[in-house]
């Protein structure tokens, strides 16, 4: 029975392989083909994980700029509470002075009343005593 492969390890040329003695056996170039096919896919999952590092460093800088906008955002909601707190106590303030602007102007309204009720009455008086006087 004839071998590929005598007891010494020395190559014989294969009666399946018509390769000539100078060409490059088959075993090489399917170790040049893996080769090579492993390297391209060495390359593609590089460039894969360098797009993903990319994307995820872009989603960071994302991150960062929302949070510094909402961090913003915060301090100037904050400084609204502060204002809206200080618009009620001016308000609350105000309400006790317009219920004391309007008590004096009550005031001022029953004075003006009586100032008429008197003009009237001293009008009729004075009418009586010119009546006296004729």
């Amino acid at each position: 029975m004839s071998s590929a492969h005598d007891t010494k390890g020395t190559a014989r040329p294969d009666s399946r392989n018509n390769t000539a003695p100078n060409s490059i056996p088959a075993s090489d170039s399917v170790d040049a083909a893996a080769r090579r096919a492993f390297g391209s896919t060495t390359q593609y999952l590089q460039a894969e994980l360098e797009a993903s590092g990319s994307d995820l460093g872009l989603l960071e800088k994302l991150n960062d700029a929302s949070i510094t906008k909402y961090e913003g955002l915060s301090r100037q909601a904050q400084d609204m509470l502060v204002h809206a707190y200080k618009i009620k106590q001016t308000y609350n303030e105000m309400t006790l002075q317009i219920a004391q602007v309007d008590s004096l102007v009550e005031s001022v309204d029953t004075l003006e009343h009586v100032a008429q009720e008197l003009d009237r009455y001293s009008l009729q008086l004075e009418a009586k005593f010119q009546k006296l006087l004729k």
